[in-house]
């Protein structure tokens, strides 16, 4: 063990804990955030701060194999599992579009995270102790259905597997997600050593004998769940084997979930759980979470079993800009960076005329095909996309006129697709060097636009769900060119509210009007605002607005800027949304 291994886990008080995790368990569904409002990186999240927190180290993480047919059919059905594949059956349970849904991803992705919570079984019996699954908590899957985005019941599975393995204890589920454990009851009926206990706030109607469900009152605040909790956990059976959804849409504020905890009320909940399981075998699993900051639940969960509950989460903690942070030092110290990469054989022969003066071009004199390939291969962007169904990606660079252009095509239903086009140049803004974006295209051509995924203005197919990753990367690029940040011009509106978290505009007045844009019709859906505003049904100060196509700007260094000035134009400002002006000739 290092001595900053041990310094962090006697500061603490804890030792870390077994956690099962694969990079695999990110669905492989582009529009769920925008249609379902789930974060589809949440998983990584969790598990990218809790190894940078010490509170998992990567030996103690371990990658779960599939489950098998077998294993699945003893919970259940053969029709409802030949049915799964079809792309129909998934689209129904996840809330998405047919065409959205690779099958084999899926289902893959579905049978990992069940191994998951099997493995994680296996070993907590094994060790007497607790083990996590980074995922999982399936609890709306049925012998015979699926629905609330859960396809097949990861903890029936995994319990039918204990019982093969000549498991006969006493088995309990503790459900602590804000939705009743309706599929977990329907799977485990008719066990007699199978208890579940359950607190949730929405009433879903009887559930099997089996189950102690309490209904929480809508929006219950952290005294009266924990109240509730100790109750429940009273009323629980000695086990033998445990299984926690620790669910992580208990938060105030979450999309579907209707109980009103706080971060710190649900770090109580699981400390209150951790202490009635001490000593016997059981395993932790997240549940459902629609909220930004659903990932920060089941890591508090995780901190509690690792004795480190008292460690709190920063507030504006941003575990992708950490990760992408970590992994660019990785490479500096692997001397690979695109940055430093060494002069090939071409451009050495290039340099010296002996191949007609051609080298290989580069993005911004820097970055080759090979070298951008590399660095989508580490930050996991190529095994994603691979995911979503296309294969034999390559990278190409070159040079238009608007800058330096850097394109990814993948194959796909037998032919070739552009998936990214960018465009970048060095820009001096304000005095100072910044990467600018003149184009950044993220497409996914498979896809479709539906209900929930509209078009957006300047969109010809859907996105591939990467923009965060895409912003990263090139504030990675940026910091190696000594850059002081991005920028890019938004020329619609959805542009600048989806990057409104990194980037503001370089104006003060600029952004202040922005503020109040977003303040004012913050009721609207993004595409209805976005598309109003094309269409002249917004008004400014009683005026027709017209979209206002300014630079913003990321910077490495954040500084406060004129504050004073940004909020003037802000409160002088006031929009509303007129949708019958153009249609009444008004």
């Amino acid at each position: 063990m290092s001595l900053r291994d041990w310094l962090s886990r006697w500061s603490w008080g804890g030792a870390p804990v077994p956690a099962f995790y694969d990079e695999s368990y990110r669905l492989p569904l582009t529009g769920i955030e925008s249609s379902a409002g789930i974060e589809p990186r949440g998983v990584d999240f969790t598990t990218w701060y809790l190894l940078e927190a010490r509170a998992l180290r990567t030996q103690d993480v371990h990658h779960p194999q599939p489950v098998s047919l077998a294993e699945l059919s003893r919970v259940h059905d053969a029709a409802y599992l030949e049915s799964l594949g079809q792309p129909e059956t998934l689209a129904r349970i996840f809330a998405t579009d047919p065409a959205d849904v690779p099958v084999d991803a899926l289902l893959s992705n579905l049978r990992r995270v069940c191994g998951g919570t099997l493995g994680a079984a296996r070993l907590a019996v094994a060790r007497k102790g607790p083990v996590v699954n980074m995922a999982g908590g399936f609890h709306h899957a049925g012998p015979a259905r699926g629905g609330g985005f859960c396809a097949v019941n990861d903890i029936a599975i995994a319990l039918a597997a204990l019982h093969a393995d000549g498991f006969d204890g006493q088995a309990v589920v503790l459900d602590l997600d804000a939705h009743p454990p309706d599929g977990t009851a329907e799977c485990l009926a008719g066990q007699k050593r199978a208890w579940i206990g359950s607190l949730s706030g929405s009433d879903w109607g009887a559930l099997s004998p089996e189950v102690d469900e309490t209904r929480v009152p809508e929006h219950t605040d952290d005294r009266t769940y924990l109240a509730l909790l100790d109750g429940l956990l009273e009323r629980m059976p000695r086990p033998d084997v445990a299984f926690v959804i620790a669910g992580s849409d208990v938060l105030a504020g979450d999309r579907f979930g209707r109980v009103g905890l706080s971060l710190d009320g649900a770090r109580r909940r699981d400390r209150a759980l951790a202490r009635a399981l001490r000593g016997i075998p059981s395993v932790w699993l997240p549940g459902g979470g629609y909220h930004r900051d659903a990932w920060k639940v089941f890591a508090g969960t995780v901190l509690v079993l690792a004795g480190q509950g008292r460690r709190r989460i920063r507030a504006r903690y941003d575990p992708l800009s950490a990760r992408y942070r970590r992994i660019a030092r990785s490479l500096t110290r692997e001397g690979a960076t695109p940055l430093d990469e060494p002069i090939t054989q071409e451009d050495l022969e290039g340099a010296l005329g002996l191949s007609g003066g051609q080298r290989q071009p580069r993005i911004l004199g820097y970055y080759t095909a090979q070298a951008l390939e590399y660095a989508f291969f580490r930050y996991g962007i190529l095994s994603y996309v691979e995911r979503l169904g296309y294969s034999r990606l390559r990278v190409e660079v070159g040079s238009v006129g608007e800058g330096d252009r850097m394109e990814v095509h993948g194959w796909a239903a037998g032919q070739e697709h552009q998936l990214v086009d960018c465009v970048v140049e060095r820009r001096v803004l304000a005095g100072e060097p910044f990467l600018f974006v003149n184009w950044l295209g993220l497409r996914h051509p498979r896809a479709r636009f539906r209900e929930g995924r509209s078009r957006l203005p300047g969109q010809d197919v859907p996105g591939l769900g990467l923009a965060r990753e895409a912003t990263e990367m090139l504030l990675v690029m940026a910091r190696r060119l000594t850059l002081a940040g991005v920028a890019f011009r938004p020329m619609w509106f959805h542009l600048a509210a989806l990057a409104r978290s990194r980037f503001r505009f370089l104006d003060p007045a600029r952004q202040g009007r922005f503020e109040a844009l977003l303040r004012d019709l913050r009721q609207l859906p993004l595409l209805e605002v976005s598309q109003s505003v094309v269409d002249g049904h917004v008004l400014l100060n009683g005026q027709p607005y017209a979209w206002e196509a300014s630079d913003m700007v990321s910077r490495l260094e954040p500084e406060a800027g004129d504050v004073e000035a940004i909020a003037r134009e802000r409160e002088r400002c006031r929009f509303t949304w007129e949708p019958t002006r153009l249609a009444t000739g008004a």
